[in-house]
């Protein structure tokens, strides 16, 4: 049972701050409001990266069609996705927040962590991760474009330059670090409390934006039961659509297994930093709600996954992935 929690102390953690500061944010505003959301995502990104081991890569660029398929379903089926559920009948806030969502980069470090638990091939999750993060300065500000419309106008360029200050030049600058021999030993000793570090800079602007929903309803603006639960089916139902489509389809497309597996969380879960960057500088005020999809994703993907993944070990693909949920 210990083991347990030690294991998923970051969704507990989660949850719990989530809770607190959505029944309690006058508590959070005085701290949570100075925060700078461009510095915290910034360090959060630049440890991650430098913990992130790319020896393995080399064999991997040789044969990457894997990790390319990969990066199609996360730039390409999810957006698709997320723009059909954006033409039902929904709440604007619930569209914009799955577009946010559909829009940005696979997560740096959790899709790699649950490829391992799966029994999947590791390198491939990571070449989506450098892959897509590399490249979203430059992808998420047109997907972003091409999702809301005219529901809200972007400065694209801006928007792309911000994207590369904040997101990319972190995670080049962690990777180069780790070409030093004495730096890259130092991260790989200390993996794990870089990492606990690097988690908590991602709850500390989970803690700011949900603090800014506390003190929304507690001004009287209430929180419809209907749209907390459309968030929920549709932010849950995106991430199960785009995992079970790239497992299934990467399969038929002759990949090995471990690789299928890769496909699947890489293309599928979403990293939640970079989109409540996003929708702090330019969302928030018109479609404050929108938060909601997103941490919903978030810990969607949190849950669901290890429990597939943990099914996906035990029976080695030999039982039908439904059966693990």
């Amino acid at each position: 049972m210990r083991a347990f929690f030690v294991q998923r102390w970051f969704l507990g953690a989660l949850l719990s701050g989530v809770t607190l500061a959505l029944l309690f944010p006058q508590l959070f505003q005085p701290w949570t409001g100075h925060l700078p959301p461009d510095w915290i995502i910034g360090c959060a990104l630049f440890l991650m990266a430098l913990t992130m081991p790319t020896r393995s890569l080399a064999g991997e660029l040789r044969r990457p069609w894997a990790a390319l398929y990969s990066l199609a379903i996360s730039y390409g089926l999810v957006p698709i996705l997320a723009r059909c559920i954006a033409h039902l009948p929904v709440s604007p806030d619930l569209r914009v927040g799955l577009c946010l969502t559909a829009s940005v980069p696979s997560t740096l470090a959790s899709c790699v962590l649950w490829t391992r638990l799966a029994g999947g091939n590791e390198a491939t999750a990571l070449l989506v991760v450098l892959g897509g993060t590399s490249s979203s300065w430059l992808i998420t500000p047109l997907l972003l474009t091409w999702l809301t419309g005219t529901q809200v106008e972007l400065p694209v360029l801006e928007m792309m330059a911000n994207l590369a200050v904040t997101l990319a030049a972190p995670v080049a600058l962690g990777q180069a670090l780790r070409l030093a021999p004495a730096a890259a030993r130092f991260a790989d000793a200390g993996r794990r409390p870089l990492g606990y570090v690097a988690q908590l800079f991602v709850l500390l602007i989970i803690l700011k934006a949900t603090t800014a929903l506390g003190l929304r309803l507690e001004s009287g603006a209430g929180l419809p039961v209907g749209f907390v639960a459309a968030s929920a089916a549709f932010a849950l139902g995106l991430h199960l659509m785009a995992l079970f489509a790239g497992l299934w389809s990467s399969r038929l497309m002759g990949f090995d297994e471990p690789r299928c597996r890769a496909v699947a969380f890489a293309g599928s879960q979403k990293t939640l930093p970079i989109a409540l960057l996003l929708l702090d500088r330019y969302f928030v005020e018109q479609f404050p709600l929108a938060i909601l999809p997103l941490l919903f994703y978030h810990v969607g993907q949190l849950v669901l996954d290890t429990l597939i993944a943990e099914r996906l070990k035990r029976t080695d693909g030999a039982a039908d992935i439904v059966d693990a949920l």
